[in-house]
């Protein structure tokens, strides 16, 4: 179900939008302010926004520009919906990049003509973009997958050949699935420990069972990513007893397989980098917004409140690891127990959390 997001303080209004998208099947979410908002579109990463200039705290113009900043949100279509109907108005709208400008009053069908036709636009760019990742790994010499939830949601042909199923069968399987009994656990602690870590790299051999219940010598190079909203794992798998292997290795390598994972950050739109403008806006916004009252306490340790500062100074992982005296990995690891404390679903959304309850300084 496509979800779409709502910025107006009109609640009347916003009620009569709600209820017509929901008709036409759409999951939709309602903010009476731009704060909230900005908020929203981080926390539920909507298929569409329509959002009034003239709204409390933050107007549209400025939920527009913050949103754009960010590449979490800035392919997310955007949808003024405003009574200002001169020329100016219009063309500041549309020079900020936004993709449609509806003006009230309005006819509901024509609404819900621009929010599909912008939602099929960008799934069309989007489909472009993933069928050149699927064709990068379907090409590849060794047998690579992307896992959500510890269960195959790409592979390659290669991979598949390895267990005697087809490409389709797998994406109904997970690797635990086709490991032999005693080693099982391992896989499982492996995928588990590499989620929860953010870890960029791990390497582990173990034995597989194919679909005809062979045990096969498999070597696991595999490391953490992001794909389409969520965590994933994505890897490679060489079988050793092979006739190739044999002649050479050609296993990938851990710079291949950062190559590969940042492949897919790339795709799926999310980076580490929160520049230093962007949290200086977010605190502008969410300091005046913020009640005492408001306040949750949530406990960092002293390195993640050191990690959460550097974040909010625009660093990168390697900067804030050169900064603190610490590796790459130990960076993502705290990343990964600030998202966690803060029960958000990506860094910004942590970084807002922070703001509001005062646990950083801008």
């Amino acid at each position: 179900m496509k979800k779409i997001l709502i910025v107006e303080d009109d609640t009347a209004l916003a009620g009569t939008i709600k209820n017509y998208l929901k008709l036409k099947g759409f999951e939709v979410n309602h903010a009476d302010n731009g704060a909230v908002g900005i908020q929203l579109a981080f926390s539920t990463m909507p298929d569409a926004i329509i959002c009034d200039i003239n709204i409390p705290v933050v107007d549209g113009y400025q939920v527009y520009k913050i949103l754009s900043e960010t590449i979490v949100t800035q392919s997310i279509p955007f949808i003024f919906l405003t009574a200002k109907t001169s020329l100016t108005d219009i063309r500041t709208g549309m020079q900020l990049g936004a993709d449609d400008y509806i003006t009230k009053p309005f006819d509901f069908d024509d609404l819900y003509a621009a929010v599909t036709t912008r939602i099929d636009k960008r799934e069309k760019i989007s489909n472009a973009s993933e069928d050149k990742f699927i064709s990068l790994l379907n090409n590849s010499p060794n047998g690579t997958f992307v896992c959500q939830k510890k269960k195959f949601i790409v592979v390659n042909r290669k991979l598949a050949d390895f267990f005697g199923y087809s490409q389709v069968e797998m994406l109904n399987k997970c690797l635990v699935e086709l490991t032999d009994v005693d080693d099982k656990q391992k896989i499982d602690d492996a995928m588990t420990n590499c989620l929860s870590t953010h870890k960029k790299e791990f390497s582990i051999e173990f034995y597989g069972q194919n679909k005809f219940n062979q045990k096969l010598p498999l070597k696991l190079i595999a490391g953490y990513s992001f794909y389409k909203g969520q965590d994933c794992i994505v890897g490679s798998l060489i079988n050793l007893s092979s006739e190739e292997y044999t002649l050479k290795d050609i296993a990938l390598s851990s710079s291949d397989l950062e190559e590969l994972g940042n492949a897919i950050e790339v795709f799926s739109a999310d980076y580490n980098i929160i520049s230093k403008d962007l949290i200086e806006k977010l605190s502008g916004i969410f300091t005046k917004e913020r009640k005492e009252s408001d306040s949750i306490n949530v406990e960092l340790s002293i390195r993640e409140k050191e990690v959460l500062n550097q974040i909010c100074l625009g660093k990168s992982t390697n900067e804030i690891a050169d900064t603190l005296f610490i590796s790459d990995r130990t960076v993502e690891k705290h990343r990964a127990a600030i998202v966690q404390k803060t029960d958000s679903k990506n860094m910004i959304e942590a970084v807002i959390f922070a703001i509001k309850n005062k646990m950083v300084k801008v």
